[in-house]
């Protein structure tokens, strides 16, 4: 897999860190998860999982986004790949964050395949409450995660090499396999 973006969207406790993992496993694909920019942010004003945090966090974590993305763009060999994880909901913000990512793989021009990630309500509830995501700065309340997700839409992907992926049966590697078959004859 040479210059291809792919872009793991889905609510929290789907599976788009351990998805990512065994597609990077698999490929030479290099991990950009959305942990890696906004734990920056997050290990500061200890973040639990649980507490609400302060709106302008995001705020921050934009401009650290904004600064990462730049260097791949600037500086990453254009033969890489890399593999993106977000939690995009539909709003302008979360807009702007999944055009950041579009626009940095056609500035690369780049194959770009957005994988829509989902998982049953009672799976998302166990993974959400796993011990191991509060290591991690993750979002811990399972009950919180589930009101989410049935009250807040993810952001609307209209691409035509969209994937939409259910994890719920599926192991990482398995999850992994399928992304990678679909990307078989896609063209940038």
């Amino acid at each position: 897999m040479q210059n291809t973006i792919i872009y793991l969207i889905g609510n929290f406790g789907v599976g788009k860190l351990t998805v990512a993992r065994a597609l990077c496993e698999m490929t030479d694909a290099r991990l950009f998860d959305n942990h890696l920019v906004n734990n920056v942010v997050f290990s500061q004003i200890r973040v639990d999982g649980k507490t609400p945090m302060p709106p302008k966090v995001w705020d921050y974590i934009e401009r650290i986004r904004t600064i990462a993305v730049e260097a791949l763009a600037e500086l990453a060999s254009p033969a890489q790949s890399f593999v993106f994880t977000n939690a995009l909901i539909d709003d302008p913000a979360d807009r702007r964050v999944f055009n950041q990512v579009l626009e940095l793989a056609r500035a690369r021009q780049a194959l770009f395949v957005p994988v829509m990630l989902d998982c049953s309500e009672e799976e998302n509830r166990k993974r959400v409450a796993d011990p191991a995501r509060e290591t991690m700065l993750k979002q811990t309340d399972a009950e919180a995660a589930i009101v989410r997700r049935r009250e807040v839409s993810l952001l609307p992907v209209d691409h035509p090499n969209r994937l939409d992926l259910d994890t719920t049966e599926l192991s990482a590697n398995e999850a992994a396999a399928r992304i990678l078959a679909h990307m078989e004859g896609l063209t940038t």
